[in-house]
């Protein structure tokens, strides 16, 4: 596990513990995956760090899917659509 740096969706600098993701065809993005109160028995969340925002999140036990979680939907939805949701901010990579 790594500690990594955000920015919230308040613009406040915030630490998370995770792994970093990388998605093929979104290099410059960086995704961490880490743990996150999906439901009450806990769970996972990938956030994308220079907007903060939550891409993907699942309950506890599913975190080995995580990364293709996230790529399915990235592929499904695509880049342009990806970056309007995470605003004009400056890129994480």
């Amino acid at each position: 596990m790594q500690k990594f740096l955000i920015q919230n969706e308040f613009g406040q600098t915030q630490e998370l513990t995770g792994e970093e993701v990388v998605v093929p065809g979104f290099e410059e993005l960086q995704f961490v995956l880490h743990a996150w109160l999906y439901d009450s028995r806990g769970g996972w969340a990938i956030t994308e760090r220079s907007s903060g925002k939550r891409i993907s999140s699942g309950p506890e036990g599913t975190e080995h899917a995580a990364p293709q979680q996230l790529e399915r939907q990235l592929q499904a939805h695509g880049k342009e659509a990806l970056m309007r949701v995470l605003g004009n901010g400056r890129l994480s990579g």
